[in-house]
This record gives C-alpha cells, structure tokens and sequence, in this order.
C-alpha cells in the first residue's frame, strides 16, 4: 500500500514569502543598488527600511513559519497535519507585509499595526513550536527554536514600541540606530538562529560527516544573546562614534563567529571517502549549500575586519554592508534556495519541473555573491567596477525564481495530478 502523501501545509507561507522577495524586497534592493552605483535619484529612507524588512522578516521569516510545519513533525515521528494556530499567523503576516506594502509612505499608524500584527503572528509561531517540540531527547532543540522565533517576535515589539515612541514625539521615522537593532535581532537571533538550529538536526542532508556536538549547540543561543546585547549597546550607548561603530560590529562577529566554530566542530571540512551517499542530498544542492560555507567564512573574514577598522576611526559603511548581504545573499539565501530544491520533491512528491535550474541558481547565486562583495574594491578605489555591482541584485533575483518556478511548477503539476 502507498502511503498518503502528507498535506503541503507549506506552500501558502512559501509563495507569500517568494512573493515578498522576489516583488518587494530584492526590486527594492535593485533600486538601492541603482542609487549608490549608477546615479540614480536618491531612495527615501522608508524604502531602505522597508527592503530589509521584506527580506529578513518576510521572505525567511514566512518560509521558516511554512517549512518548520513539515520539519519538526519528521523530528518527532508526529504526522503532518494543518494548524489552526499557524493559519492565523500566516493571515497576520500577509495583513503585516500588505500594510508595509501600501502604507510604506505614510509611516504612521499603519505601519505600526503591522509591527504588532507580525509581533502576534511570530509569538503563536513560538507557540506552536514550543508544543511540537515536546519529547525529551529534543528538549535543547525545543529551547533553541523557540528562543530563535522569539528573537523574531521581539524585534518586532521593539519596532512597535519606537514607533509609537516616534509618533508621540511627532517624528517621521522611528530612531535609525533603534531599527538597525531591530533588524540584527530578526538577522542574527531568529533567522540565523533557525537555520543553525534546523541544521543540528537535518545537516546530513548537505554535509556528509555532519556531527554537531551538543556542548557547542549550547553555547549558540548565548552567544547570540551577547552578540545582540552588544550590538545593542553600541547603537544604543552614549559612545563615540568609532566605538559605537565598533562595538556594534563586535557583536555581529561574535555571533557569526560562533557559527562558524559550530559548523566547523559538526564536521563541514570533514572528507567522507569511505561513506554511503545520502538520497537526501544531491550534487546540486551540495554545491550551492558551499556557496554559502564560502560565503559565510568570508563575513566572518570581514567582520573581524570591520571591527578593526572601526576602532582605528575608518569609515567602514561599505564593508559593513558587504558583510551584512554575505549573510543574507550568500549564505541564508543560498541555503533556502538548496533546501527549496531539496525539499520541494519531498513535500510534493514530484519530480522538479526544471531541475536544470538547479545550475542556473548555483552560478547566479556565486556571481551574485562576488559581485555584491566587489562594492568594497569600489569604496577602496576601484571605481571602474560600480557600474557592475548593480548586476549583483539581478542575478540573486535570477537564483530565487528558479526555486520559485520549480515551487510553482511542482505544486502545478500535483494540483493537476500530472506525474
């Protein structure tokens, strides 16, 4: 007997999260890209907080929400099945996005009820997670999932709360230095968080010898913790300016750093010449799942870089900037297209429609990822190279809809029963 194929509770957070990247976050990106390189008219400061908004909280933080429900019953042995929990998170975090969408000029009370919407849709995510997580052997992971959905819960509430504070001092824009704290939480405590997190569990599904001590798992979560605490203090504290800037920078390479000594300590660089293949991992996805190894090696390169420069009074916006979109472009974006292409099949129980895409990701995502990193040989003299960063955000868009065609196409085709 064949089973029942489970039901794809996944695919309305995974389209409205493709929806918000590939129509809102990375065009929007694209234009900031045209600003600073190309010479076109400057981007109003809403648009800037509204595209990193749409990528770290919208287009991770929905596709988490959607691919956890999948995941986390395969932990625990537990059948898929709706929850009525997640579809009115998923309804707070479409009506969350939309508000930012329409309203993003306005910056008013609008804006402010989609912080609380999303703030809402995040908490009943942790609460979901906290209750799926129940057998003891997963009580570590239990804890760290749950802390990681509420770094994204607590981002934002603060965001809220600075706008409401921004509102009754009758200002246009909540303080900058508060959002940026905002969106290291969402970044570094609950996106990050989550893929580490997925990754002590589901690791053999890209890396061969993956064996995570547990000692070092433990360690994460507080790492992250006094990474964002100093990040914190540094935007928020009565410094200079080089030690804000670098006590800031500082508490991003204690936490990238931290994940890379975990990733090291599971076994990534780790050969496996003797052992069986996975059926779970191919080729492809392998391949892009090391696009994002590289990229990650080389934000922590470059965060320890930035600290220095900091301290030492250089301006260090532009490598700042590099470092923050190895981490989304490279290594978080290049993970989610691996698994999208992994896991599609699985969830769906179809072949992927275009699986030659699968190459055409894997090279846009690394020419994305080179050329979005060119912009500090630009700000080091380089001009001749400005013109090409701009190409960076096109060719990251390319990678994402190849994931996105593959999802559409494969959810397509078992709608219309095609094999």
């Amino acid at each position: 007997m064949i089973a029942a194929p489970e039901p794809p509770v996944y695919r309305p957070f995974a389209l409205l999260a493709f929806a918000a990247a590939l129509l809102g976050g990375i065009p929007l990106g694209l234009r900031l890209l045209g600003w600073l390189y190309l010479g076109l008219d400057a981007v109003p400061p809403q648009w800037l907080l509204l595209h990193a908004h749409l990528q770290i909280f919208g287009f991770f933080g929905t596709l988490i929400m959607g691919v956890a429900q999948h995941l986390l019953p395969r932990f625990t042995g537990r059948p898929v099945s709706p929850s009525r929990l997640l579809r009115v998170s998923l309804g707070l975090q479409a009506a969350g996005l939309t508000l930012r969408i329409l309203t993003a000029r306005d910056l008013g009370t609008p804006l402010l009820l989609a912080a609380l919407f999303q703030m809402v849709a995040f908490l009943l995510f942790a609460r979901w997670v906290w209750g799926m997580l129940d057998p003891a052997p997963l009580a570590f992971l239990r804890r760290h999932l749950t802390l990681s959905t509420a770094w994204l819960a607590g981002a934002c509430a603060l965001e809220a709360g600075l706008r409401v504070s921004a509102l009754g001092s009758g200002l246009a824009l909540p303080s900058l230095a508060g959002v940026r704290v905002v969106h290291a939480m969402g970044l570094f405590g609950g996106v990050l968080g989550w893929v580490l997190g997925v990754l002590l569990r589901a690791g053999p599904m890209f890396v061969p010898r993956w064996r995570a001590p547990l000692h070092a798992a433990r360690a994460l979560p507080w790492l992250q913790a006094l990474g964002l605490g100093l990040v914190a203090a540094g935007e928020a504290g009565a410094w200079s300016a080089e030690t804000a800037t670098a006590l800031a920078r500082l508490g991003e390479l204690v936490i990238l750093a931290g994940a890379a000594a975990l990733m090291l300590r599971g076994g990534v660089l780790t050969p496996a010449r003797d052992a069986l293949p996975l059926v779970a991992r191919g080729p492809e996805e392998s391949r892009i799942f090391r696009v994002a190894l590289l990229a990650g090696a080389g934000a922590v390169v470059g965060s320890a870089v930035t600290v220095a420069a900091a301290e030492a009074g250089l301006d260090v916006r532009v490598i700042g900037d590099a470092v923050r979109h190895l981490v989304t472009v490279g290594v978080l974006t290049s993970v989610v297209v691996a698994m999208v292409f992994r896991l599609v099949p699985v969830l769906e129980g179809r072949r992927l429609r275009w699986p030659r895409l699968r190459h055409v990701a894997l090279w846009s995502l690394a020419a994305g990822v080179l050329l979005r990193s060119a912009e500090v040989l630009v700000g080091l003299g380089w001009s001749s190279l400005a013109s090409w960063i701009p190409l960076s955000g096109l060719l990251v868009w390319l990678a994402v809809a190849c994931a996105a065609v593959n999802l559409i196409g494969s959810v397509g085709a078992r709608t219309r029963g095609v094999a």
